[in-house]
């Protein structure tokens, strides 16, 4: 997919990018919400998908806001929670959030790469400082 000095091009290029993803809330057909974030590439890794071996794109993803109804759902049902506990449950085990951020960065790599389809396997999720502090900050 993409060779170290590739790798570093994207990365150094998407550094100063941030990008927008509309995302259904827990399901197909839920209302959508927009997510503001910035990624970037940290390798590649073969894994199998529908019985044939493809690369994959490993990524960490860093959330930087969220729309205002959203954050003020993040704060009445995370109000005790801690940073991590928040991305862990709302971003990192949430289905329908993983599978459309993906086909959000597949689309974004497709400019960035020559080759097959890109696929992209996500690493870590994390949540800006900012954004964690303006949920909990956020007058309901």
């Amino acid at each position: 997919m993409f060779n170290e000095k590739e790798r570093e091009q994207v990365n150094r290029y998407l550094s100063n990018q941030t990008f927008t993803c509309s995302i259904p809330f827990f399901s197909h057909d839920g209302p959508e919400y927009d997510i503001e974030y910035k990624f970037n590439v940290l390798g590649e890794k073969k894994m199998m998908s529908v019985g044939e071996y493809y690369m994959y794109a490993i990524v960490d993803i860093e959330i930087l806001d969220i729309e205002e109804r959203f954050k003020g759902y993040l704060k009445i049902m995370g109000r005790d929670f801690n940073k991590e506990r928040m991305t862990n449950l709302f971003f990192k085990r949430e289905y329908m959030f993983n599978v459309n951020i993906t086909q959000c960065i597949n689309g974004v790599l497709t400019y960035l790469h020559t080759g097959d389809h890109p696929r992209v396997n996500i690493n870590d999720i994390t949540m800006s400082d900012d954004l964690y502090e303006n949920i909990m900050n956020k007058e309901i």
